[in-house]
């Protein structure tokens, strides 16, 4: 199958995309984004949706500004509106103390919600593929996340806004080679050649260990995080009803109801502490304060800078440090 294929039928048969749809594109230029706009640009002469562009110069590369023009004169000759956006990601990256990828990730997501509420978008689609789901996958594995699901293909935003990945099934290769069969214009981002960020190790040095093992990894991959994911909604359901039972949540603490919690199977149990849990959601950290009530052990355990764990009487205890007595 070809890319549009793959495509089109993850679109339809998933309802991804509807009639009437009004979509932000983010696209910055490289293959994955230019071959989604096109896409998209073809669909929208098959179904009635209204598509807006939105690339981002990151303030980090002069690369950006040749980028930023090449999907500005994509846009023009595709007659879809681009906007053009310049973000300072190492400043935010500064201020609020998180590693430029991250940085760059918030602040575009927070100005394409801001973008599709201007424009009275009701979705917001990126290039994700089936390559960056596998890397995704390894990211979360190796740093003992305990989760596979991947990328989500849909998800919402807090401003109910659908963030939709309608490339998520198509591998990378298929990309490539629908955006050479119809000589689309594009740009490659040298910095995803370094060798300095996790994902770019996992990309140049993991994965093509991996297909060299199997040809069909990535799709496996991709297979599993589907399998995941339906697995976690159902089972998201279910804890759902049992954080109600034995979960209070106040402004400044967290308190877990032991008695009703420890009747649950394990599997909810643990996915109970995962969803109250107020620091990163490390697997490690889970087991810890899993046996930490199992043993009842009353010591105190710190999480961070501004979170302790504690059990007290018959609850455990998330608190924040300014309020312990």
């Amino acid at each position: 199958m070809t890319a549009w294929d793959i495509f089109y039928n993850n679109v339809s048969q998933n309802y991804i995309v509807r009639s009437k749809d009004k979509i932000v594109l983010a696209v910055s230029g490289g293959v994955d984004s230019i071959c989604m706009l096109h896409l998209f640009w073809r669909l929208g002469k098959k179904i009635n949706i209204d598509l807006l562009v939105t690339n981002f110069n990151h303030k980090l590369r002069k690369e950006s500004f040749k980028e930023a023009k090449l999907v500005k004169d994509f846009s023009d000759k595709l007659g879809i509106v681009c906007l053009l956006e310049t973000i300072d990601v190492k400043e935010y990256s500064q201020k609020e103390s998180v590693s430029i990828e991250t940085a760059g990730r918030k602040l575009r997501y927070l100005i394409l919600e801001k973008i599709a509420q201007k424009n009275k978008c009701n979705k917001i689609a990126t290039a994700h593929n089936a390559n960056d789901n596998a890397e995704t996958v390894f990211m979360w594995l190796l740093r003992g996340s305990g989760d596979c699901i991947g990328i989500p293909g849909i998800r919402k935003t807090k401003k109910n806004l659908d963030v939709i990945r309608p490339l998520l099934p198509v591998k990378r290769e298929l990309i490539e080679a629908y955006v050479k069969k119809h000589n689309l214009p594009f740009c490659n981002d040298q910095s995803n050649f370094l060798n300095i960020y996790t994902r770019n190790k996992i990309r140049n040095l993991l994965m093509p260990i991996c297909t060299e093992i199997n040809p069909m990894a990535i799709e496996h991959i991709y297979s599993l995080s589907c399998i995941r994911t339906r697995e976690d909604t159902y089972l998201q359901h279910i804890v759902n009803k049992c954080l109600k039972k034995c979960v209070e949540i106040k402004k400044d603490k967290v308190l877990l109801d032991l008695a009703v919690f420890l009747r649950y199977n394990e599997a909810v149990r643990f996915r109970i502490i995962k969803n109250i849990f107020p620091h990163k959601k490390y697997n490690s950290h889970i087991n810890l304060i899993m046996r930490k009530i199992l043993s009842a052990d009353r010591s105190v355990y710190s999480l961070s800078a501004d979170w302790f764990f504690e059990i007290k009487a018959d609850k455990a205890c998330f608190v924040k440090r300014s309020t312990r007595n």
